[in-house]
């Protein structure tokens, strides 16, 4: 039986998937750290897959593990009557889109949104997949590609439910855990409410880990501790011992936790509120990526709290 990869996109390294076939070709754009996550499990579970990026190294990575690659984003979607878009921004989504409308061999496709949008951004991008004669579900997802790959992220789903109930196995592979939010933009809204406290819950267990070194404590057993305390969250899961061990190999890249972060200060201050917490730990995410670089894991949040002396920066 196949196997998902492991953390980087370009692992060979795979988990068990039960199959599972929507008996159909699916097309993924974006085939970064969430791309690969997702057509992997379209993969261990037995569904044909063509991906497309303008990454020439993960093209060739999807091609190793069982995909076809489509030289363009118009030619995936004469191929495709399902389409995940797991891109970096709204900007890029709007222009793939775009580029699908002008197809001279148009499919009827469904467009699955992976990406994190702002409410308005995802509101203009589903008028606009609808006048290019696309249906459209909006589904980000919350949780790290290794959440994804082992079936514990959360996909917030949102949109017609004829559309949802038509993607539905689908859906059902590349998120178990998913939740149907109700109408578009409401998965943006729930997402970045979701990760207004995941950030804030990152940056404590940081700030906890680096007072209990202060202190004299053994890390890991005070972590160890904390897990049975009623300070426990899911976080410590999924990054303490990347902090503890300072293994900030990317799940994800903290540069993109920081554009998540702002876009959140960013609808807050449309609304004239003030998130106090959400701009401290911003901060302190700009502070880890002077410190280490925007390609690590946003584990690394924690040198932005480590005393000057004990930082491990990275050379320039």
């Amino acid at each position: 039986m196949p196997r998902l990869p492991a953390s980087s996109p370009n692992s060979s390294d795979w988990n068990t998937v039960t199959p599972m076939t929507v008996h159909a070709t699916i097309g993924i754009i974006g085939l970064g750290f969430m791309g690969v996550s997702l057509s992997a499990r379209l993969l261990a579970a037995g569904n044909a897959v063509i991906g497309f990026d303008i990454d020439t190294d993960r093209c060739k990575a999807l091609k190793a593990r069982g995909g076809e690659l489509a030289s363009s984003a118009a030619e995936l979607a004469t191929q495709c009557p399902t389409i995940i878009m797991a891109v970096y921004s709204a900007s890029q989504v709007e222009a793939l889109l775009a580029e699908l409308a002008r197809n001279k061999k148009p499919a009827r496709s469904v467009i699955i949104c992976t990406t994190t949008c702002t409410p308005d951004e995802v509101i203009r991008i589903a008028k606009q997949a609808d006048d290019a004669g696309l249906a459209f579900v909006e589904a980000p997802i919350s949780g790290t590609s290794e959440e994804v790959r082992n079936g514990s992220a959360v996909a917030l789903v949102a949109g017609s439910q004829e559309t949802i109930e038509t993607v539905g196995a689908l859906l059902d592979i590349i998120s178990p855990q998913r939740v149907n939010v109700g109408k578009i933009g409401n998965a943006s809204r729930t997402k970045f409410a979701i990760n207004l406290i995941l950030q804030s819950n990152r940056a404590a267990l940081a700030e906890g880990i680096v007072f209990a070194e202060s202190l004299g404590l053994d890390p890991a057993v005070f972590l160890a501790t904390a897990r049975k305390s009623a300070a426990y969250s899911r976080v410590m899961d999924t990054k303490a011992n990347k902090m503890l061990k300072r293994d900030f190999t990317p799940e994800s890249h903290i540069s993109q936790t920081l554009k998540d972060a702002e876009l959140i200060l960013g609808e807050a201050e449309r609304r004239n509120l003030s998130l106090p917490m959400t701009s401290t730990q911003a901060a302190l995410l700009r502070m880890a990526i002077a410190l280490q670089g925007p390609d690590n894991d946003s584990a690394a949040v924690i040198e932005a709290l480590r005393p000057p002396q004990a930082r491990v920066e990275v050379p320039t």
